[in-house]
């Protein structure tokens, strides 16, 4: 089972979205790049055809973008919520920060946390705005903790 430190939860990111933006960037380079070659040479029509191709990949890789921005955008405030979550139980249960991690990297019903050797159920109200947490025992002991 894979729980996720404190720190972990904090500082998430995202590298999708900048590979996508890295790429965007370099697509518009190279078209802004193939108008200037083709408004240099203007019977040459091979930096013509390599201005399209740019053009073409730009739109691709702006849809993709965009696309990948709208679906992490829900995500990531789910994982906001759990940061902030995180640091209210350290908060709340005194525990130290070091040790304390969860099995989850939203906030959900069910989920366990796991504080030094011990371990947590934390159930969630429905309004998702108190919990209560009850000691349990993992069948496979073995926790692979994610900093």
């Amino acid at each position: 089972m894979t729980f996720y430190s404190l720190d972990y939860l904090v500082h998430q990111n995202n590298i999708t979205n900048k590979v996508y933006i890295t790429l965007l960037v370099i697509t518009f380079i190279a078209m802004g790049t193939g108008l200037i070659a083709s408004f240099r040479h203007r019977f040459n029509m091979r930096y013509r055809d390599l201005t399209i191709i740019a053009f073409l990949a730009f739109l691709f890789f702006a849809g993709l973008t965009y696309n990948n921005l709208q679906n992490t955008q829900t995500q990531n405030s789910q994982q906001n919520e759990m940061a902030a979550f995180a640091k209210g139980y350290a908060k709340d249960q005194k525990a130290k920060k070091s040790e304390l991690s969860f099995n989850s990297t939203t906030l959900q019903d069910g989920m366990i946390a796991k504080e030094g050797n011990k371990f947590y159920q934390i159930t969630l109200s429905k309004d998702q705005k108190s919990y209560s947490r009850t000691q349990v025992y993992l069948i496979n002991a073995k926790a692979e903790v994610a900093k």
